[in-house]
């Protein structure tokens, strides 16, 4: 598989036996709970590997997604390193292979019509969910008898599993604005997965991409996917925008940046996620947002670097950029000669009126400027 080394991780492991025990106990649902780029895959066929090794090989297993795609990396997965014996079946198939066990990858999705369907004709007695999304945005509660839940996204960043991120915020989010500060340094993007929220958006962002000659496909439920995306992955466009289509099931490793429109929580979560996988080169993604989303990407995890853009310049909030120095100094010196009152248990008790702010020390005027009124005249 295009360089994938397999190395299987102690949380893997760890995760992978929990299941098991599960099963073990009598359980015949189980949830597997593991964030994106932690190996649900992996840890899926981990566990079909166990339990057919279990059985002596005689446990009929379907994989069921929804997406074509899915299937086949699963497949080469398996070919290249389990070499299970399993049947990769879409979840729209009406006439499934009998199996013992189903593993339905993507799990959120296990209540949709279509998952019941599959239910009724494959007359299994053990169903292994995977999901990095198992609450479903309608809030319905997932059938699983019992969940397991792996490490999250925080702790797979610290262990250079998952890339780190650059937290980019916008003043507000709108198409324009997107286009705008893409255009200005695409160079800075790279390979980047665009959110709008409706497909008008996504068009008017890719027009403006070409105004200034840079490549964008749209990407729909009724486009061509699978060209467009070869298209992607090969560097023949730079961008690809989209609604939803692409929050899930699509993972580009190379991916440099993701613009994230303003989302509830698992949304966010899920857009967010096709950035942070680790691929050759990459030490972080860059997760573009709106101040004013309703749930920012830093409650996810903690950036490595943070930057919001003013005044048509990106400005860093974490490091000691010559731009923030500067910033600072110029203000100090307008504050200079002005006058400040100190509060009694900043002076030991005694009476002291007012100090300038020229006698304070660099430090000392810049923390008290921010924490005390200025008052008086220059």
């Amino acid at each position: 598989m295009n360089g994938f080394i397999f190395e299987e991780r102690p949380y893997q492991t760890e995760a992978v036996e929990r299941v098991l025990d599960e099963f073990g106990s009598g359980r015949e649902s189980v949830l597997l709970e593991s964030p994106v780029g932690s190996g649900k895959t992996v840890m899926g066929l981990l566990i079909i590997k166990k339990l057919q090794e279990q059985a002596d090989g005689r446990l009929r297993v379907n994989w069921v997604a929804s997406r074509r795609h899915i299937l086949e990396q699963t497949q080469d997965l398996n070919e290249s390193f389990f070499h299970c014996d399993v049947n990769m079946v879409s979840v729209f198939s009406s006439n499934p292979p009998k199996a013992d066990l189903v593993v339905l990858d993507e799990a959120h999705h296990e209540a949709t019509q279509s998952c019941l369907s599959m239910y009724e004709n494959t007359g299994n007695t053990r169903t292994l969910g995977l999901s990095a999304t198992p609450m479903r945005t309608d809030r319905m509660r997932l059938s699983f008898q019992t969940s397991v839940r792996c490490c999250g996204i925080q702790r797979l960043i610290n262990m250079g599993v998952l890339a780190q991120y650059h937290s980019c915020k916008l003043p507000e989010w709108n198409v324009e604005l997107a286009a705008k500060v893409f255009c200005e340094s695409p160079e800075r993007w790279g390979k980047t997965l665009v959110f709008f929220q409706t497909i008008h958006e996504c068009m008017i962002f890719k027009h403006i991409l070409a105004e200034n000659g840079l490549g964008c496909e749209v990407v729909t439920a009724q486009s061509n996917r699978d060209s467009q995306l070869d298209a992607f992955i090969a560097g023949d466009v730079q961008v690809v925008a989209n609604v939803s289509v692409l929050s899930e099931g699509f993972d580009l490793p190379e991916l440099r940046s993701v613009f994230v429109r303003d989302a509830s929580r698992l949304p966010t979560i899920q857009m967010a996620g096709r950035g942070l996988r680790r691929a050759p080169g990459k030490d972080h993604c860059n997760l573009v947002q709106s101040s004013n989303s309703p749930y920012p990407v830093e409650k996810i995890a903690l950036p490595a670097e943070g930057f919001r853009y003013m005044k048509n310049k990106w400005l860093s909030c974490s490091g000691n950029t010559q731009i923030i120095l500067d910033t600072l100094e110029n203000s100090m010196k307008l504050l200079e000669g002005r006058k400040i009152h100190l509060p009694r248990y900043l002076t030991c008790g005694r009476h002291v009126k007012e100090v300038s702010l020229r006698a304070l020390t660099p430090f000392s005027r810049n923390s008290l400027s921010k924490l005390f009124n200025i008052t008086g005249e220059k």
